[in-house]
C-alpha cells in the first residue's frame, strides 16, 4: 500500500512539474490565456501532491504503531 501511495504522489509531482513548464511555454509563446490554465493546473497538482503526502505518511506512521504494538 506504500508504493501505491508513492506511485501516486510521485505522479502528482510529475504533472505539477509538465504544467510548469507548459505554462512557461503558452506565456513566452504569447497565450497568456493558456498559461492562466496551466498555472491552474500547476496549483491543483500542487494540493493533490501535498494530500497524497500527508497521506502516506499518516499512513506510513499508523502501520509503524500496529508493529509496535504487536
Amino acid at each position: 500500500m506504500n508504493r501505491t501511495f508513492r506511485i501516486l504522489e510521485l505522479v502528482w509531482l510529475f504533472i505539477g512539474c509538465i504544467a510548469i513548464l507548459l505554462c512557461a511555454y503558452s506565456i513566452f509563446s504569447g497565450d497568456t490565456r493558456g498559461g492562466i490554465y496551466f498555472i491552474v493546473l500547476t496549483f491543483a497538482s500542487g494540493l493533490m501532491y501535498a494530500v497524497r503526502r500527508k497521506q502516506r505518511v499518516k499512513h506510513e506512521a499508523s502501520q509503524k504503531q500496529n508493529e509496535t504494538k504487536k
